[in-house]
C-alpha cells in the first residue's frame, strides 16, 4: 500500500510517498516546492491570496500522489500554521478546495517525529538531533524516549531574520545580537552544555541545504558518500557566509530558497556546535514526515487522511498522460481517421454510391474505373493528409 505525507512548513511545501507492507516502509518519492506563507501574513492572519497559493500547490501535490498510485494522503502542518490567527478558516478552505484534512501537530509532536524518524543514529556516540525551522527549532536527545523529553523552541530562523537582520545577511553587530538572543533562550531552557553530546545530527530542509552549501564550499575530494560536516571547515564556511564576496553565488547555486535564512542558520549552528562541544556532524535525509507516517502506521498517532480512489478504478489515466502508446499503434493502419475528424463529411457523402475508395486501396483499380475518377484521385490526397493530422495532434 502506498501512503503520502504532505508537510506545510514556513518556507516550503514538501511531500514523501512511501510503500509500506508488514515488514518495512520505504520512501519511493520526494518533492519540495518553495512557498513562504510568512509573506502572505496580514496582522497575523493568512491572506486570501496566501490561502489561494497554498491550495493551488496542495492540488498539484495531490495530483502527483494520484499518478504515483497513492491510496492514503496525510496533510500535516507545523509551526507555519500553529500561530496563524485564522487557522480554522484556512483549514476549512483547504478541505473544501482540495479534500485534504489538515492535521495540525504541536511542537512536542513535531520534535518527536524527528526523533522517531532518526532512531538509526541512536547507536552513534551520544547523539543529539537539531532541526532548524523557519518558525521553530527542535533539539532532541536520542538517549531519551518520551515525547515530553523532546525540546521545541517557539522561534525560528524567520523570526531571527525579521528581528535582527536589515539586509540579506547579518552584519557583524546583527550576528552578535542573534547569538546573544539565542544563547539566552537556550540557557533559559536548560539546554545541556559541553560534555553531554558527541555527535550532532542535522534534520530538516535547512540542515540539508546547509550540507549542500558546505559540500560545495569545502570541495572535500576525500568524501566517501557519507553526509558529514567537518567542524573546522564549517567555521570557515560561517565566516565566508557572513563576509565573503561571492557568498550569494554559493547559496543561490545550492539552496536559493534559503537565501535570507542561511546566514542566521549558520550562526545558530556554530553556537550549538560550540555549546555541545561536538566534532562529528552528520546530516539526515529523514525528518518530520517520515516520523509522522511511522507513528500513524504503528497506531501511536491518529491522523485524518484523504483516501484516493482504488488504483484499479483509474489505472489507465496515468498511462494516457504518458504518451498514449496504444492509440499510436492503432492509428498506423488507419491514417484516414484523422482526416475524417477534420471535417470532410461532404466528400464522404459524394462517394456513397461508389464505395470504390477502400477497394482502390486494396488493389482493384479495374473495378473502380467505371464508377468515377474522383474516388481514385482523392484516395492519395487522403493518404497525404494523414501524417499532417497526426503531427498536428501531437
Amino acid at each position: 500500500m502506498k501512503y503520502s505525507v504532505i508537510d506545510i512548513s514556513s518556507s516550503s511545501i514538501s511531500m514523501i510517498v512511501a510503500a509500506a507492507d508488514a515488514d518495512k516502509t520505504e520512501v519511493v518519492f520526494k518533492e519540495r516546492a518553495s512557498l513562504s506563507l510568512v509573506h502572505y501574513l496580514e496582522e497575523g492572519a493568512l491572506s486570501a491570496r496566501g490561502t489561494e497559493k497554498l491550495t493551488e500547490m496542495l492540488l498539484r501535490f495531490k495530483e502527483t500522489g494520484a499518478e504515483l498510485g497513492v491510496e492514503r494522503c496525510y496533510l500535516i502542518a507545523t509551526a507555519a500554521l500553529r500561530h496563524v490567527k485564522n487557522y480554522d478558516e484556512v483549514a476549512a478552505q483547504v478541505l473544501a478546495q482540495t479534500g485534504l484534512p489538515v492535521n495540525l501537530i504541536d511542537g512536542a509532536t513535531e520534535a518527536y517525529c524527528d526523533y522517531v524518524a532518526n532512531l538509526y543514529y541512536k547507536s552513534f556516540e551520544r547523539p543529539v538531533l537539531i532541526d532548524l525551522g523557519g518558525k521553530s527549532i527542535e533539539i532532541c536527545d536520542l538517549a531519551k524516549n518520551s515525547k515530553e523529553e523532546m525540546m521545541c523552541f517557539s522561534f525560528g530562523l524567520l523570526d531571527l531574520y525579521r528581528k535582527f537582520v536589515s539586509n540579506i545577511y547579518p552584519d557583524e553587530k546583527e550576528a552578535k545580537d542573534i547569538r546573544r538572543f539565542v544563547r539566552e533562550k537556550f540557557d533559559d531552557a536548560d539546554l545541556p552544555g559541553e560534555g553531554v553530546y558527541s555527535t550532532a545530527v542535522l534534520v530538516g530542509a535547512t540542515g540539508n541545504a546547509m550540507y549542500d552549501i558546505y559540500a560545495d564550499f569545502a570541495d572535500d575530494s576525500s568524501a566517501t558518500g557519507a553526509r558529514v560536516i567537518r567542524r573546522k571547515k564549517f567555521k570557515k564556511l560561517v565566516r565566508h557566509l557572513l563576509t565573503g564576496e561571492d557568498r550569494s553565488r554559493l547559496v543561490l547555486n545550492n539552496a536559493p530558497e534559503k537565501l535570507y535564512l542561511i546566514g542566521s542558520a549558520a550562526i545558530v549552528l556554530k553556537l550549538l556546535f560550540k555549546r555541545f562541544g561536538v566534532e562529528n556532524v552528520l546530516v539526515s535525509e529523514r525528518g518530520v514526515k517520515e516520523g509522522y507516517l511511522q507513528l500513524v502506521l504503528e497506531g501511536r498517532e491518529e491522523g485524518a487522511f484523504y483516501a484516493f480512489p482504488k488504483a484499479e478504478e483509474g489505472a489507465e489515466k496515468p498511462a494516457a498522460k504518458r504518451g498514449r502508446p496504444k492509440k499510436a499503434e492503432e492509428t498506423k493502419e488507419a491514417p484516414a481517421k484523422p482526416a475524417a475528424k477534420r471535417g470532410r463529411p461532404k466528400k464522404a457523402e459524394e462517394t456513397k454510391e461508389t464505395p470504390a475508395k477502400p477497394a482502390a486501396k486494396r488493389g482493384r483499380p479495374k473495378k473502380a474505373a467505371p464508377a468515377a475518377e474522383a474516388p481514385v484521385t482523392e484516395a492519395p490526397a487522403a493518404e497525404a493528409a494523414a501524417p499532417e493530422g497526426a503531427e498536428g495532434k501531437e
